[in-house]
C-alpha cells in the first residue's frame, strides 16, 4: 500500500528521532521560576542557580526541548496552572496545591525565618501569636503568604511581587517583618546592597519551611513528567547532585548550621 511521500518523510522523521535520542514531542517546554536567589536568579541575562542547574541537567537527560524564563511568582504560578507543557520551580508542596500540578521531585528545601531589623529591639516574637501585631510582607501567590492567609493572617500582609521589594520595604520600615528561606536572605541582602548583619532572625518557622520541587502543569503528558522522575533519581543517585551543589559556596558558609538536604 502506497502512503505518499508526505506520511513516509514524517515516519522516517519519527524514526530519525527515536534512534538518534533527538526530542520527539512537537512543542518547546516552557520552564518558569521566579528570583529567589542562591536556588533561581537571573545573571548577564541567563537564569541560573542551583536550582535551574539541577533542572537543566534533569531535561538534558530527559532530553526535552526546553526555554526558561524568570517572572514573578505570581505569574511564573499562573502559567503553571493554566498551559500546557510548562514546568515550574522552586515550588513548595501543600495541601491545596496538590491537585494543580504533576510533581517530579524535590531538587532542594529551604528553611524560613521571620526577619527584622537588628536596629528593631521594640519588635519581640517569643509565639507565633506574636507576629499577628506587625506588618508582614509577603510575596503573592508564594508558598508563604498562603500558609500566612490559612491562619487568619491578611490584614497585616503587604502583598509584593518578589523578595527583593520585601528586604526593600523592612529597611524602610514599611514592614517589620518577613518570612525568607536563610540562604535567600543572605544573597537577596548583598544584591540589594544592604549588609547581612544588620538582619536579625526573630522566629524560626517549620511550617512554612520546605522542600522546593520541580513540577509540571496538569495538561504536560504523562510521559515527560516520568522520564524527569527517572533522570533527578540519576542525578541524586549517581553523584551529580552534590557535584552542582559544590559549585555554591553559599552552602558551606560557617554562618549557616542547616544540616546537608
Amino acid at each position: 500500500m502506497y502512503y505518499g511521500k508526505k506520511f513516509t518523510t514524517y515516519v522516517i522523521s519519527i524514526l530519525i528521532c527515536i534512534f538518534v535520542g533527538a526530542p520527539v514531542f512537537g512543542e518547546t517546554l516552557q520552564v518558569v521560576t521566579e528570583e529567589y536567589p542562591p536556588y533561581n536568579y537571573t545573571e548577564d541575562g541567563k537564569v541560573a542557580g542551583f536550582c535551574t542547574d539541577i533542572v537543566r541537567e534533569t531535561l538534558k537527560r530527559a532530553n526535552l526541548d526546553y526555554s526558561i524564563q524568570s517572572h514573578s511568582w505570581a505569574e511564573s504560578y499562573q502559567k503553571a496552572q493554566t498551559e500546557p507543557n510548562v514546568l515550574i520551580y522552586s515550588i513548595g508542596r501543600n495541601v491545596e496545591r496538590e491537585p494543580l500540578f504533576k510533581w517530579v521531585g524535590i531538587i532542594a528545601r529551604t528553611e524560613v525565618y521571620f526577619y527584622k531589623l537588628r536596629s528593631r529591639p521594640d519588635i519581640k516574637i517569643r509565639a507565633f501569636d506574636d507576629v499577628r501585631k506587625y506588618k508582614i510582607g509577603a510575596v503573592q501567590d508564594d508558598f508563604r503568604a498562603q500558609w500566612l492567609m490559612k491562619q487568619g493572617i491578611k490584614d497585616q500582609l503587604t502583598l509584593v511581587t518578589d523578595d527583593r521589594q520585601n528586604m526593600r520595604n523592612l529597611f524602610e520600615r514599611k514592614i517589620d517583618i518577613f518570612p525568607l528561606g536563610e540562604f535567600v536572605a543572605y544573597n537577596i541582602a548583598h544584591q540589594e546592597g544592604r549588609v547581612f548583619n544588620g538582619l536579625e532572625k526573630a522566629m524560626y518557622v517549620k511550617d512554612m519551611s520546605a522542600d522546593l520541587y520541580m513540577a509540571f502543569s496538569r495538561q504536560t503528558p504523562d510521559v515527560m513528567m516520568e522520564k524527569c522522575k527517572k533522570a533527578l533519581f540519576e542525578i541524586r543517585k549517581d553523584g551529580t547532585y552534590e557535584k552542582i551543589k559544590s559549585k555554591y559556596a553559599i552552602f558551606y558558609l560557617p554562618v549557616f548550621k542547616i544540616s546537608s538536604y
